[in-house]
């Protein structure tokens, strides 16, 4: 059971407590989530939880189906869609990084790096998204453009829930850290065109793993 801590808001710890879970793959994609029983197992009213689940909607986690909220589950097209705006995004993150990140900024983004590539050898898939998270995380804040680090967090829970459909083996995380090592490396050179075009041809990458998972789904033309 997770205590929840009085002093903030308490909508605020609702929405954190629900959106770790979504984001850890507890409630599954397509997952009704129930005002009543997340309030019964928080031990709050049903107020918090209801603004907790308006601020998750509102952030692309939840759907609204009927009356209902449901787990996003974002179709082919929808995470194809997501993709292209994060790529044009992340190359300009990309770029603004090899002109700007500080020596300590490189070295815990190699930390990162190495981080998921001892979760992959361990075969920690969780260790290896929050790692990979963490990279993203560092680059974006190393770009110092405010404006374009709101728009990264806006879209950062729905990127998270649409990784699923990305990180499925051992093979294709071993291949997501060896684009991450290609891109710290043009950003350590100041190459500024190289870590821009290594970073989008590492989202098309994405685009292309998502897709082939996609198409390999039982069920899907």
């Amino acid at each position: 059971m997770e205590e929840l801590r009085r002093p903030e808001p308490l909508y605020r710890q609702v929405y954190e407590v629900l959106r770790r879970r979504i984001l850890a793959g507890e409630y599954g994609a397509g997952e009704v989530l129930q005002e009543s029983r997340a309030a019964e197992e928080l031990r709050v009213s049903r107020t918090p939880v209801r603004e907790a689940l308006r601020q998750l909607e509102r952030e692309g986690l939840l759907v609204a189906r009927g009356t209902e909220r449901v787990v996003a589950d974002p179709s082919r097209e929808e995470f194809v869609d997501l993709y292209t705006c994060r790529a044009a995004l992340e190359g300009l993150v990309a770029e603004r990084a090899a002109r700007l990140a500080e020596e300590e900024e490189l070295r815990e983004m190699e930390e990162a790096l190495e981080e998921a590539r001892r979760a992959v050898a361990a075969g920690d898939h969780g260790g290896v998204l929050s790692a990979n998270t963490r990279f993203h995380d560092l680059m974006v804040r190393s770009a110092r453009m405010p404006p374009l680090e709101r728009l990264m967090d806006t879209l950062r829970g729905q990127i998270l829930v649409a990784r699923r459909h990305i990180l499925s083996d051992e093979r294709i995380e071993a291949e997501i850290c060896e684009e991450h090592a290609s891109i710290l490396e043009a950003i350590r050179r100041r190459d500024v065109g190289a870590a821009r075009e290594r970073m989008q041809r590492h989202m098309q990458n994405d685009i292309r793993r998502g897709v082939a998972n996609f198409d390999a789904a039982p069920g899907e033309e």
